[in-house]
């Protein structure tokens, strides 16, 4: 699975079509007393008050389908997907700086299609792709989504977009399974082999549980306490960039750039992960482990004791939420002592003599302590404290390859897409594992020297992971240059759990059974 901006998505030519859902007629929807997460609130207040000045927030799958399109197996499937989830058929709307839901019941949407034209070139079709995006994903209006086809004789590309607030990266791979399974049932006139709508949990329930959990917390919790702390040993503010990237731009909302590497090929990612568990680890502790000694500055006079960033951290933490399409994600405050009394740099600059693999422990604990943290939603923890807390340095993990349908991913050439980001200062970087080995992809501001300097941060997280990968395998020793550098990838899924804090939290979360694979540090 690749995740690209949409300029990077190289479609076959052919008949587009734009296909939207509306309202039946007469159907109206009902006045809904769920409140939205903390972070819808939060997303849909702020593009109220920015208006048509707001970056695009979309997330986007595309994917083929073998023949031309079965238009009326086509409707029927966007129909009954849509029916599957009810965040899909509600609305938020800012009045008066309350965000209010209004929601329509099963059965009553339709499916409308509206040409765009036959483009012979692909990049007039990501063009329009992009364009119609931008216009239809508004996470004020509703349907905030919109879905697009290129038809042609022998197969078809579909494209479904949806406003952030409607997904997360691991959603976006619940459409393709889900979506794909439903055309090819309606088409050859069978059921679905999807579990039952009914045991598909609704994230607006979801809403209302995690609004119902946090609202009451105080200053004085320990979860709160703790980013306070968190905050006060960074500075007051979420931290930076470990590695010295030169002065943020003066342009707030300057074009990020985004890279990705591959860090070992699927034998180094089981020798990775081998070489972990056997020093008390796992591949999660490992990756930040890497991520941390990575950050180190030997000899440097300003050589941070510890690496601190904000951890991506999924809140699936139910069955019940296993297949629901929402924004299951939370931020967690992570930090993780950095070995001392090191002064020289040894190969691809990272501290001489030290292991990897001698972190893990200290990574294991910190990734216990951080992951329960996410269950306060970060605009609650910023309410709480009379801070603001933009996220400038966020790292996350992800295994993919558990993920439903991810065997059908090469065969319908699926890709993820985003929306260009914007910022002066933020930096994303997600590990992710799949089929085909360990990667890297990032985000970051496109000054030249902040660009070199996530380049030699990633060089040093491949140098790290293929050197503790050595030790379960010795042939995989440490090279200087990457695997690959021809993918571009892109996802914001890590892996947490709704946990008690500690004996002195006043609460636990109201869901403590994790379902995602691989997520024990």
């Amino acid at each position: 699975m690749r995740f690209t901006e949409i300029a990077d998505y190289s479609v076959r030519p052919g008949e587009a079509a734009q296909w939207s859902v509306s309202p039946a007629e007469g159907a109206e929807p009902v006045p809904d007393p769920r409140p939205p997460s903390h972070l819808q609130q939060a997303h849909v207040r702020a593009r109220a008050e920015r208006g048509a000045a707001s970056d695009p927030s979309w997330l986007a799958i595309g994917f083929d389908l073998d023949g031309p399109l079965d238009e009326p197996a086509w409707r029927a499937a966007l129909l009954r997907w849509v029916d599957r989830h009810e965040t899909l058929r509600s609305a938020l709307r800012s009045d008066g700086g309350e965000v209010r839901r209004r929601t329509w019941a099963p059965g009553r949407s339709v499916i409308s299609r509206d040409g765009l034209g036959t483009f012979r070139e692909p990049a007039e079709i990501s063009d329009a792709l992009r364009e119609l995006f931008n216009a239809r994903t508004d996470p004020t209006s509703w349907p905030s989504y919109v879905f697009a086809t290129v038809t042609r004789a022998d197969s078809c590309t579909v494209c479904l977009a949806f406003d952030h607030g409607n997904v997360d990266g691991y959603s976006i791979l619940l459409v393709l399974q889900e979506v794909r399974e439903l055309y090819l049932a309606a088409r050859a006139g069978r059921p679905a082999d999807l579990p039952a709508a009914e045991e598909v949990g609704s994230y607006v329930d979801f809403c209302a549980r995690e609004r119902e959990y946090t609202d009451g917390f105080e200053r004085s919790d320990e979860p709160v306490e703790r980013w306070a702390e968190f905050l006060a040993d960074c500075g007051g503010a979420p931290p930076g960039f470990p590695l010295p990237a030169g002065a943020p731009s003066a342009e707030p909302r300057s074009r990020q750039h985004g890279l990705c590497e591959w860090l070992v090929d699927a034998d180094g990612a089981t020798a990775f992960e081998v070489a972990c568990r056997r020093n008390g680890g796992s591949a999660f502790s490992g990756a930040l482990a890497a991520l941390a000694l990575a950050a180190a500055r030997p000899g440097a006079p300003d050589a941070p004791e510890q690496f601190r960033a904000l951890l991506l951290l999924h809140t699936r933490s139910a069955r019940r939420w296993a297949r629901s399409l929402g924004w299951f994600v939370g931020l967690a405050p992570v930090a993780l002592p950095l070995p001392v009394g090191v002064v020289a740099a040894g190969a691809a600059g990272v501290p001489d003599g030290v292991d990897l693999l001698d972190l893990l422990p200290g990574a294991g604990a910190a990734l216990r302590r951080a992951k329960p943290l996410s269950t306060v939603p970060v605009p609650k923890v910023a309410e709480l404290l009379g801070v603001e807390l933009p996220p400038r340095f966020v790292v996350s993990y992800m295994d993919l390859r558990s993920s439903p349908g991810a065997r059908c991913w090469a065969e319908s050439k699926a890709r993820a897409l985003h929306a260009p980001a914007s910022s002066a200062d933020e930096v994303y970087l997600w590990v992710m594992r799949s089929e085909e080995g360990i990667y890297v992809t990032s985000r970051f501001p496109g000054a030249a020297r902040t660009d070199a300097a996530v380049r030699e941060y990633v060089e040093r997280i491949r140098y790290l992971v293929r050197a503790a990968a050595s030790a379960a395998d010795p042939e995989l020793l440490p090279e200087f240059a990457p695997l690959w550098t021809d993918v571009e990838l892109h996802d914001q899924v890590g892996s947490g759990a709704r946990t008690p804090v500690g004996a002195g939290s006043r609460r636990a979360g109201p869901d403590h059974d994790v379902v995602l694979k691989g997520t024990r540090p």
